[in-house]
């Protein structure tokens, strides 16, 4: 075993490891907290360390001083071990970073979880000294209740790679899902004193997100479905093949932790960031029922196409429901052939209007700068979207491709990407181009319809006007004068929203940090 672990095998048994769980470039991290929680309610010392925040477009590298104050966090705390939570591949050069810096300041062990860890195990453990795989709250548990007890069987915990020395790795095999999803802690929001916010040149003490007007949390893990651009496909496929990887939470589990965080947290409304709103019938009528009567306030989901109806749909807006957001990624033969997502633009086109009638509104999310769209695809896109209702939003969002994904393996086997043009460390695209900015270098000819699209839901601006701009082929040349006018729609928007949600007290400081930004603005 190595020197850092030895170390923490000799700390550990006088008072248990003290433990450190460190978020990257996320405030927001529900894994961090959920993780805390449970070592929390066993009896172990866990500190939180949010280090730094999502800005959009715009992740910079840790400072001197962030680094420094990471290392004040860490002594003040008396931390044996840091675990690293890397929420996507683009994150691991990041995380090698405050690796190496924790290894040669503090010589400490450091663990890697989440997903790039999961997905490439073997390229982590290069760095780290132990690396955890798939689902993390038991097996950390386990992994600290034996540091602590002294176990002779450490190097056996289930999910947990270990590097002894150079070239010699301890692989585990993975323990099964967990499958009542009630059986697992809150999220932790009533502890403060150990919790840290490394920002700027400083470092604050409590939670970064306390406060805020939306509370955001999941009542499921999972996806019912196996888009190929997105991690949950690999999972299902290689990772927890055979297992069931879709499992909900009862509804009275998602009240019960929405009511403790109310005893500390004066909340406006509920977001579940779940893949997709659990839709079973007998499940949906239950939390229909139990959630407007005990909690009331408005709520938001995330929902898939094909899961739409209007009775499900009314049943939720009768709940309380008052946004969505839902992918339609790109045009119906990209969207099919590409993503294995297959919904006819007519569909499409009848849930928008289906939103509107309800009074919902929703949030479209669309993917641009993939390498298969044709002009046929971009215009039929274009075309589709100008048929919706007013109002609804936009999210563009560029293409990422995750490492182990089917898209990873499509586009490769066709030639039309490199190892280099998958998110890892090789490419922090994701930093700069997650959501599509129109400065970004891509041909004229996808800046020209991403101006176009993305002013589309602005109801101040002429459908009749757009439909005439594209039919230019000047413009398609020459996009720059589209280009100012989507900046100034998009301007006219950010002013408007940003002055509703000052009236509602729901502009935060967060909000601010992450999206203020005139010389990198999003299209929206």
């Amino acid at each position: 075993m190595n020197h850092r672990l030895e170390a923490l095998k000799r700390s550990a048994k006088k008072h248990g490891p003290r433990i450190g769980i460190l978020s990257t470039w996320d405030v927001e991290n529900n894994a961090v907290r959920i993780l805390a929680a449970t070592l929390r309610a066993q009896g172990h010392h866990v500190a939180e360390i949010y280090f730094k925040d999502w800005i959009s477009n715009h992740l910079d590298p840790a400072t001197d001083q962030q680094l420094a104050n990471l290392a004040k966090v860490i002594r003040r705390e008396e931390l044996d071990v840091v675990a690293i939570s890397i929420r996507a591949s683009a994150y691991a050069q990041s995380a090698r970073v405050l690796t190496d810096f924790i290894h040669d300041e503090l010589d400490l062990p450091v663990l890697w979880g989440g997903m790039h860890p999961t997905l490439v195990p073997g390229e982590c453990i290069e760095v780290a000294d132990m690396v955890l795989r798939g689902e993390g709250e038991l097996a950390l548990l386990e992994l600290a209740n034996r540091f602590r007890d002294g176990s002779d069987d450490l190097l056996s915990t289930e999910n947990v790679h270990f590097r002894r020395g150079q070239g010699d790795i301890v692989k585990n095999g993975l323990r099964p899902l967990v499958s009542d999803l009630d059986q697992l802690a809150f999220r932790d929001y009533t502890t403060h004193a150990h919790k840290y916010f490394i920002w700027g040149n400083h470092y604050t003490v409590g939670d970064p997100m306390r406060g805020d007007p939306v509370f955001q949390m999941m009542g499921s893990r999972g996806c019912i479905y196996k888009c190929s651009y997105c991690y949950n496909s690999t999972y299902k496929k290689d990772v927890y093949a055979g297992q069931k990887w879709y499992r909900v939470r009862s509804p009275r589990s998602m009240v019960a932790e929405i009511r403790a965080a109310q005893a500390h947290w004066k909340m406006k409304r509920i977001r579940f960031d779940d893949e997709v709103f659990n839709f079973q019938m007998v499940w949906l009528e239950e939390f229909c029922d139990v959630y407007p009567r005990e909690i009331g306030l408005p709520f938001e989901v995330f929902i898939e196409p094909k899961l739409v109806s209007e009775q499900r749909m009314t049943m939720l807006r009768d709940a309380g429901l008052t946004a969505v957001y839902m992918g339609i990624q790109s045009s119906e033969r990209v969207t099919g052939h590409l993503y294995d997502r297959r919904v006819k633009n007519q569909s499409i086109s009848d849930i928008a209007n289906l939103y509107h009638r309800l009074g919902i509104k929703p949030h479209f999310q669309l993917i641009f700068d993939d390498p298969v769209s044709t002009e046929d695809d971009k215009r039929a896109l274009f075309e589709m979207i100008a048929t919706f209702p007013h109002p609804y939003d936009l999210y563009l969002f560029s293409m990422t491709v995750f490492p182990g994904s089917e898209l990873n393996r499509k586009l490769i086997d066709s030639g039309l990407i490199s190892r280099y043009d998958v998110d890892g460390m090789n490419n922090t695209r994701i930093f700069y181009q997650h959501r599509v900015n129109l400065a970004y270098p891509r041909p004229v000819e996808d800046t020209f319809w991403i101006a176009l699209t993305q002013m589309l839901s602005k109801p101040f601006v002429p459908q009749s006007l757009l439909r005439q701009l594209s039919k230019s082929d000047f413009l398609k040349k020459h996009p720059l004068p589209l280009i100012k006018l989507a900046h100034a729609t998009n301007y006219m928007k950010m002013g408007s929203t940003a002055a509703k949600m000052v009236a509602a007290g729901e502009m935060t400081p967060t909000l601010l940090r992450r999206w203020l930004s005139f010389d990198r603005v999003i299209t929206t």
